[in-house]
């Protein structure tokens, strides 16, 4: 859409020409060029009250309100840049041929609305099956020899890392509905949106089942979009976790995001998450939590969009009923993905995160202080023709090294997987 609104300025053209006639003031054709540049920079707000300074001296100047039109369209307030146009078109002195390009720009602002303003529902449900190969299952230390202070632990050998490949299953569905309605932040009109998702995760091991991962997943929440400009949303999640035969965990999230697009190629969001996390196994209850973290992610896109890098800074705090379990940290994210060939993409992902936990380890006396480090790399390609059409072949490789102070916590794991999808 904010290619469309671009095209615009050639309107302008030939109605500023044809207006030329109209002769500004020293101090006012300054004023013009420079709301004229700060919209061209993409400053509408700032364009707007210039335009409108100029034409309370000079309510008169239809080659200014004119201009003040494409800077409301620009903006999505499509009401405001009819009444401007129409006020020009209405006018006894307005040439003929103006009139025919207020005309085409009146209907152009009629067609962009009824889209922006739609009302509708789509549906999307994907599937997808793999394979998987975890070295360390049960994410058991580095070594099976515990420092104790002055004395050691050896572990027993089902406590040491174990492997295991696993089949895995998903399934989800997605819901969008366009409300029709329209709201307007900072002077860009954003369409509204309501938003829900289902889907249910399955990891089944082939020998090492007590590790076994089922995750139901469901979510609903309200979008807004002003295109080429910003979107936000906010939504209510909730997660039902089993972990072999046994439930796990019940987690209720609230999850907040902004994003801007500072220019054609470059967005900056901002993430939120506060999560009530409710641990259902005896041995779990000190584990109970309430878990906030805000983020910061700046993408950028290269040679024409075939190239995507990220990068992300958050900081989380864990509030615990058990203090052993209660943690405040940092996570760094790196990212980049390339789409090397035909309906094929290259990626690789960077992460370290920092915690440091409130109270000591029982039999060790030390407060955990770790740093987990996760590199990832994979691709994705899409199938086209007559067989395969529109399913996506995925692989990765991830490598994950946690690093603490607490013998016990060390651990190294490395998952393999390769995934089979496809979107209907």
């Amino acid at each position: 859409m904010k290619s469309g609104l671009r095209h615009i300025g050639l309107f302008l053209v030939s109605t500023s020409c044809l207006f030329s006639a109209q002769a500004l003031a020293v101090d006012a054709e300054a004023e013009f060029k420079k709301a004229m540049a700060e919209r061209e920079k993409g400053n509408l707000d700032e364009s707007i009250v210039i335009f409108q300074s100029i034409l309370s001296q000079e309510p008169a100047l239809h080659r200014a309100r004119l201009e003040l039109a494409v800077a409301y369209y620009r903006s999505t307030r499509f009401e405001e840049a009819e009444s401007q146009a129409k006020k020009v078109l209405n006018e006894p002195n307005t040439p003929p041929a103006v009139r025919l390009s207020i005309i085409a720009f009146l209907a152009k602002i009629k067609s962009e609305r009824k889209r922006f303003e739609k009302v509708g529902s789509t549906y999307r449900t994907s599937v997808s099956a793999g394979y998987l190969h975890d070295t360390n299952v049960n994410v058991g230390p580095n070594s099976d020899v515990i420092n104790l202070g002055t004395s050691t632990l050896r572990l027993a050998a089902g406590s040491t890392p174990q492997s295991d490949g696993a089949i895995t299953l998903t399934g989800t569905f997605n819901y969008s509905y366009q409300t029709g309605k329209v709201v307007n932040v900072g002077g860009k009109s954003a369409a509204v949106l309501w938003q829900s998702q289902a889907s249910i995760y399955s990891k089944q091991y082939q020998e090492l089942s007590e590790f076994n991962l089922d995750v139901v997943s469901a979510s609903t929440g309200l979008a807004f979009v002003a295109p080429g400009y910003w979107r936000s949303n906010i939504s209510l999640q909730l997660d039902s976790i089993e972990l072999g035969s046994d439930s796990l965990a019940f987690y209720t999230t609230l999850l907040p995001s902004v994003t801007w697009q500072l220019n054609k190629t470059t967005d900056l969001s901002i993430n939120g998450s506060l999560a009530d996390r409710d641990f259902k196994q005896s041995n779990d209850q000190g584990r109970d939590s309430f878990y906030k973290s805000v983020g910061v992610t700046l993408g950028k896109r290269l040679m024409k969009g075939k190239v995507a890098l990220q990068a992300g800074l958050t900081f989380f705090n864990e509030d615990a009923k058990n203090d052993r379990f209660s943690r405040d940290g940092a996570k760094l994210f790196l990212g980049a993905n390339w789409n090397a060939w035909k309906n094929g993409l290259l990626y690789a992902t960077f992460s370290e995160r920092d915690s440091k936990h409130d109270d000591p380890e029982p039999l060790f006396n030390e407060k955990r202080d770790e740093r987990e480090t996760k590199f990832l790399v994979g691709f994705r390609h899409q199938f086209s023709g007559d067989y395969l059409n529109k399913w996506v072949l995925k692989g990765s490789y991830k490598n994950t090294d946690n690093a603490s102070n607490i013998d016990i916590f060390k651990y190294d794991r490395e998952v393999t997987s390769v995934t089979f999808s496809r979107s209907f």
